[in-house]
């Protein structure tokens, strides 16, 4: 009779060995797949920013800029704080000898017969006759105080820049960012419009307000309540015409008083007639007209009279076609997105 013969211990080993290997996989497998049912979605940036703003563990998620204009503006109700410069009176009911008006040094502090120098800025009005009264208390019983504020001297922002009076401007009340732009005379476009964006620096913080954003889309944003001390840059109207196309040198140029088309072509270092030809049909797009589409001859602006007169503006483009191209319009229509960013300097031929 052959009985068989049974695996040794190592054979019976490796078989083992196997086994696990197999099974591992499978089951981690099944794992992933079990947990990948219910996983969810990958927010997007901006849904990441309302949700949570201050996650420190992704460095490429940013505020979005209504969160962030959120939070830079204070709240309608927020109570006042006295600050260095403001002159207040302080009041004891009952007290009438006590009573003074004093001014808040740069220190933050005023000073009062036997209770001395007291530090009361950064305080609201209510804190800081309580400071006082305690201050007192060494020297009086049941000692009550208020505390009013007759100049508002430390309620101040820096407004620099493009404007036409630059400075420190004082408020009574807390200013709001077009109070301020509008008491320092910022200058508008030739349509009338307010420029593109401004800076707000607070501290270490830095903000860029899109202010035609937000004035075109209704936000009450756009009447943004400022904090003291804010600085406010507004960069200047960029006064340039872009030229493209068949020419030398495209890019931006500025925009004189004295400018005419041909010495704007002439400072693009003029046609460049293999492409151009000896009298394209020069295509000017005015930004400040709503895009409005001017076409003009080369050899008409040649001429000593009876030439055709252009007006140009900032922000203006001036195309040069290539010779031959039937259909210019159907070329600044490709460009418009770039027209609309006044991004067209680094535009090639």
């Amino acid at each position: 009779m052959n009985v068989p013969k049974l695996p040794d211990a190592g054979m019976v080993c490796i078989s083992v060995f196997l086994a696990i290997g197999i099974a591992c996989p499978v089951a981690a497998s099944a794992q992933a797949s079990n947990s990948g049912i219910n996983k969810p979605q990958k927010q997007t940036v901006e849904d990441v920013s309302e949700a949570n703003p201050e996650s420190p563990t992704d460095p490429t998620l940013k505020l979005s800029t209504t969160v962030a204009l959120r939070r830079l503006e204070p709240d309608v109700d927020e109570e006042y704080t006295l600050g260095a410069g403001d002159q207040i009176s302080i009041e004891f009911a009952g007290r009438p000898e006590l009573s003074t008006k004093s001014a808040i040094g740069p220190d933050g502090r005023i000073t009062l017969p036997l209770a001395g120098p007291i530090v009361i800025a950064n305080l609201t009005r209510e804190a800081a006759a309580q400071k006082i009264c305690a201050a007192l208390s060494t020297y009086y019983t049941s000692v009550s105080a208020t505390v009013d504020v007759l100049t508002y001297g430390s309620n101040h922002i820096t407004l620099l820049g493009n404007v036409k009076t630059p400075g420190v401007m004082f408020f009574e009340q807390t200013p709001t960012l077009l109070e301020a732009l509008s008491r320092g005379g910022v200058e508008t476009r030739p349509d009338g419009s307010l420029p593109d964006q401004c800076v707000i620096y607070r501290e270490d913080q830095v903000f860029w307000v899109d202010l035609q954003e937000l004035l075109t889309s209704g936000s009450p944003l756009a009447d943004l309540r400022l904090r003291r001390n804010d600085l406010i840059f507004v960069p200047a109207v960029t006064k340039t015409v872009t030229v493209i196309g068949q020419v030398q040198r495209p890019g931006q140029i500025p925009l004189r008083y004295d400018s005419t088309l041909t010495t704007l072509l002439g400072e693009a270092g003029g046609l460049n007639e293999m492409g151009a030809g000896s009298n394209p049909e020069i295509e000017i797009v005015h930004r400040t007209q709503g895009g409005k589409t001017q076409y003009i001859r080369f050899q008409d602006i040649l001429k000593s009279t009876g030439g055709m007169e252009v007006s140009l503006h900032p922000g203006d483009v001036i195309y040069v076609p290539r010779s031959g191209l039937s259909k210019v319009g159907f070329v600044m229509q490709q460009l418009s997105p770039f027209v609309s960013m006044g991004s067209l300097a680094t535009v090639a031929h």
